[in-house]
């Protein structure tokens, strides 16, 4: 996983949650894990746009299953910033 995808989300979380958020696993659930409702989820999602330049999540398509895994948000997340970094000449 990307270690600054992983380092946002990690900070994100831990902001969302108001506690310390560590050892962050692929397979680590949001709603099961982190016990993150809808609401704490948008919010979430929010803070990662704050903290990640570039990144925008489609609010009409978004949803919470298809990113409840840490794994496939990374994965998003990773191909999302890639197509938004600039070339260079």
């Amino acid at each position: 996983m990307n270690i600054t995808t992983t380092t946002a989300i990690s900070e994100v979380l831990s902001e969302v949650l108001e506690r310390p958020v560590t050892d962050l696993r692929p397979e680590m659930r949001f709603d099961r894990d982190f016990d993150l409702d809808s609401y704490m989820f948008v919010q979430f999602l929010l803070g990662l746009e704050d903290k990640l330049p570039g990144l925008r999540f489609d609010p009409e398509t978004i949803g919470q299953a298809g990113f409840n895994t840490m794994e496939n948000l990374v994965l998003h997340v990773d191909a999302s910033l890639a197509q938004v970094e600039p070339t260079h000449a």
